[in-house]
């Protein structure tokens, strides 16, 4: 973890001392139309050459961890086209309960929409 605080952390993953990936999550204290409070994972980028070698399953589970101390309900969103994103989050118990062109402050592209997530603690 690099930086934390009540509402955020952020991690980081290396491999050989060299920086492999790093994810964020985010607390919206207010609901936003469709997307509830809550904490919710944030962006996660992995290094081209290190993806789908189990990293961002990684810095997933332990924002996921970090989100359980504080709450037993974690959200996440993703363009609907984000398959590989999509698919990583049900394998950890993602499911979807909205669909909108955009939650909080963030917005699709316009020619596509937003899936919300939710899971709770298991």
């Amino acid at each position: 973890m690099i930086a934390a605080d009540t509402a955020r952390t952020v991690v980081v993953a290396t491999v050989g001392g060299e920086l492999a990936g790093v994810a964020k999550t985010h607390h919206h204290p207010e609901a936003d139309a469709r997307a509830p409070a809550g904490h919710y994972l944030g962006g996660i980028l992995v290094a081209r050459q290190r993806r789908r070698r189990g990293i961002g399953t990684m810095l997933t589970t332990a924002r996921l961890d970090w989100i359980w101390d504080r709450t037993d309900t974690a959200f996440y969103f993703a363009n609907e086209h984000n398959a590989a994103s999509i698919e990583l989050h049900k394998r950890l118990g993602f499911e979807p309960i909205a669909t909108a062109p955009g939650f909080h402050s963030v917005r699709a592209d316009g020619l596509s929409q937003l899936v919300l997530f939710s899971a709770n603690r298991r």
